[in-house]
């Protein structure tokens, strides 16, 4: 009962620290805005009917802005405020484990990414009808989970908010931008493949051409290695910079 408390109050001052941050809050307003405005320009030029490819990109782009964009940046940012302002060490050296203060930090922004997935999936304007649901969350939910861990690890190395989002941009670029160009070049679409971002792509694909998708071995061989990878690279560099209580 004691750990859940404790859990409760790091989720909680994140959350206050995350929702004083404008730039932060508009982030997942901005993502469903942004589908929502391509939407209505493409409907206007093609009669309010948009095509499999359109919904795929319009789809693609939602979710990986919000994944790479909200979550690398929210996480990130939010620990490298804590640093700035020297809270983080306090808080590292009071009754606060590691494993409670990284679960505390990436609930709220795991679960506030997530939702932010299922309203681009409605906005987007693809029927649910097509939608494999329990695959979209789960492999949204496995997507949503790296991301964050990916936001800490930006957290952890970054000096300051303003070197935080610089650190980030790198990530957003990989896992963000290799994935929506894959179709225009096969060795950006092998690539993608292996990429957590490139499974939640090849999934929308599916979704918005009707066709039937499963997560097939390869797929979850990728989420569960990247998650495995990103949090093995997080408790390294949590312990390099001296955050592990002895």
């Amino acid at each position: 009962m004691e750990s859940v408390t404790k859990l409760a109050a790091v989720a909680r001052i994140k959350w206050i620290c995350i929702s004083r941050n404008t730039m932060i809050m508009l982030g997942p307003i901005l993502t469903v805005a942004l589908v929502y405005g391509c939407k209505l320009l493409y409907g206007q030029k093609t009669g309010g009917e948009l095509s499999p490819p359109l919904m795929a990109m319009l789809l693609c782009l939602g979710i990986s802005t919000n994944i790479c964009g909200d979550g690398f940046v929210m996480v990130g940012t939010a620990i490298a405020e804590e640093k700035e302002k020297h809270t983080l060490r306090v808080l590292m050296t009071s009754s606060v484990t590691g494993w409670q203060y990284f679960i505390g930090s990436i609930a709220l922004p795991f679960l506030l990414t997530n939702v932010v997935n299922v309203l681009v999936l409605f906005v987007s304007g693809i029927s649910f009808e097509q939608v494999n649901l329990p695959a979209f969350l789960l492999v949204g939910a496995a997507a949503s989970l790296i991301s964050c861990v990916i936001g800490m690890i930006v957290g952890i190395c970054a000096k300051n908010q303003m070197n935080a989002n610089l650190i980030a941009y790198p990530f957003m670029m990989v896992f963000m931008m290799i994935p929506m160009f894959g179709n225009l070049s096969k060795t950006l679409q092998q690539i993608s493949g292996f990429l957590f971002t490139g499974v939640m792509v090849e999934m929308t694909n599916c979704f918005a051409n009707n066709t039937p998708y499963t997560i097939k071995p390869l797929d979850a061989a990728v989420l569960v290695g990247e998650l495995a990878v990103s949090i093995l690279a997080f408790l390294v560099l949590y312990k390099r910079n001296g955050y592990e209580k002895d």
